[in-house]
């Protein structure tokens, strides 16, 4: 296997980036390709490599001048194919490599793998899910910030794509839907969420419902749909507040002189909300495979990234997410 991977993407770019590629090559059977500005790579590696005793495995480097960067327009990836962004989603569309990752702009990422590998068969729009942490392993959120301003049809095929991810990745066999709404009744939620449930009603997903906020924290559904922009709410809202509630629980312990003897539970607290072992999420609806990672990925991050780009294509992800979407949607 084969992965491009973007070395410039990401708030700790390029250094953690490398740093984990370095880790991911030794761990696992794989090829990385390391893409983006070639003298910053070269001169990073040399630096691991000065405080290691182990010395670098080898890999290819391929030059890429630009970088998109977290608060430019993702828009502008259409213009700058020198993005290392938009370089490593080339290198898939050239058959130099199997899929592409990225801890970089997530705008930036989808539209660079729409426009280089186009949509997959009838998808109307992609989008990404991401599973919710480690407290519910088996939750998958969707849409997670990919789709804002979304369709009763787009969020039917959200929901369809992340059936297919739930059960070709995690193994469960018919994982259940549910859509994010105000209330459990059939007669809740807006007009676009009302739609979207008599649509799902008639499909051949495991359909339970309307959900409400309290079921994604408890892991009521294993596919929890909602538009790109109350999906990426949900998501930061839970990670903001769980780094704030272990900060204080902290403070409290090592003020009730309790630290040492609290410290183990903390530990377990803090690994359910780690993102850095969520590895990194596919762009669902695309006909290539791109992962992307999260932007604050240290280097512990970057190989689970790796490690799940890995997995995804020894299951065929994209093959299944071909054959599972002939379905048309329904009306």
């Amino acid at each position: 296997m084969k992965i491009a991977l973007d070395a410039m993407g990401g708030d700790y770019a390029p250094h953690e980036i490398l740093l984990g590629a370095v880790r991911a090559k030794r761990a696992f059977e794989i090829d990385l390709i390391l893409v983006g500005k070639r003298s910053r790579i070269e001169e990073e590696l040399r630096a691991i490599e000065s405080a290691d005793l182990l010395g670098l495995p080898d890999f290819a480097i391929i030059d890429a001048p630009d970088v998109i960067e977290f608060d430019q327009n993702p828009s502008s990836v259409k213009e700058r194919r020198g993005a290392s962004i938009r370089v490593i989603c080339d290198l898939v569309k050239q058959g130099h490599a199997d899929a592409c990752l990225t801890m970089g702009h997530t705008g930036a990422g989808i539209i660079a793998s729409l426009i280089t590998f186009g949509r997959l068969g009838d998808v109307l729009r992609p989008c990404v899910g991401i599973p919710y942490f480690s407290m519910q392993p088996r939750t998958l959120l969707v849409d997670a910030g990919a789709m804002v301003d979304c369709k009763p049809e787009y969020l039917v095929q959200f929901a369809r794509m992340g059936a297919i991810y739930v059960e070709k990745i995690w193994g469960i066999a018919q994982p259940t839907v549910g859509i994010m709404a105000n209330g459990r009744e059939d007669n809740k939620g807006n007009e676009l969420t009302r739609a979207v449930f008599a649509r799902l009603k008639n499909t051949d997903l495991n359909f339970i419902g309307n959900l409400e906020g309290y079921d994604l924290p408890n892991g009521t559904a294993n596919v929890v749909v909602m538009d790109g922009m109350w999906g990426n709410v949900a998501l930061k809202l839970s990670e903001g507040l769980s780094e704030q509630l272990l900060e204080r629980m902290t403070k409290r312990f090592v003020e009730a002189g309790l630290a040492s003897a609290a410290y183990p539970i903390l530990q377990e607290f803090h690994a359910m909300m780690d993102y850095a072992r969520i590895g990194a999420i596919p762009v669902f609806g695309v006909d290539g495979l791109m992962l992307i990672g999260h932007g604050r990925s240290h280097a512990a991050a970057v190989v689970g990234a790796v490690k799940s780009t890995m997995y995804a294509l020894q299951v065929d992800l994209l093959g299944a997410l071909r054959s599972g979407l002939s379905e048309p949607v329904p009306a």
